[in-house]
């Protein structure tokens, strides 16, 4: 494997690890929600609506979110995006409130454009013969993200009630990292990014 070939895979796993770290955020708290609002003594039907916000949310601002990207660039959407999903697990770690966790679950899906903001860079970079195989790499990772976020979330939730919020924010953070670290390389080769040895595998 050459110079070259290990850059491109290299930059392909920075945005595939976005995506798994990004999903077992989201997912570390997804299970335990219902039992958080009925805890704070909301009705069943408010358990649907806070749940649903994140859907809604993130329906709402994906044009916004698409708009964004195309005129400032991925990383700055990726970015903004990282830190309104941290904004939110704060506030949902420190919520005592039902309306507080409505709006962390707003805040977080109104930021949960990183997915399709990465989705959008492999569509620019991948060559048409690898972008196929690429993306189902970035959705394998959501998936084992959505996998693995719930596990955490319970182990999490035996320190308290907050445990869970703070640590996908902890995640939040890694992500920041890895952005900070590799974040470089989503702007160098931006065409053919899993051209060699990926259309070999």
């Amino acid at each position: 494997m050459n110079a070259e070939t290990r850059g491109q895979l290299r930059r392909l796993s920075v945005l595939i690890a976005i995506a798994l770290v990004d999903m077992i955020g989201f997912a570390i708290i997804f299970p335990i929600l219902p039992f958080y609002v009925l805890d704070l003594k909301a009705t069943p039907f408010t358990v649907g609506v806070i749940t649903a916000a994140f859907s809604a949310a993130q329906i709402l601002s994906a044009p916004i979110w698409g708009r964004v990207s195309d005129r400032y660039g991925r990383r700055p959407a990726l970015l903004i995006g990282l830190l309104a999903s941290s904004v939110a697990y704060v506030v949902f770690g420190l919520a005592d409130a039902v309306w507080l966790l409505l709006l962390s679950r707003v805040i977080q899906g109104a930021g949960g454009g990183t997915t399709g903001v990465a989705q959008a860079y492999i569509t620019d970079s991948v060559e048409p013969a690898n972008r196929a195989r690429a993306l189902g790499w970035l959705s394998a990772a959501t998936s084992a993200g959505v996998m693995i976020g719930p596990v955490l979330g319970s182990v999490a939730a035996h320190w308290g009630r907050a445990a869970p919020g703070f640590l996908a924010a902890a995640l939040c953070g890694a992500k920041h990292v890895i952005r900070s670290r590799h974040g470089a390389a989503l702007h160098r080769s931006p065409c053919n990014l899993c051209s060699g040895s990926l259309g070999q595998a």
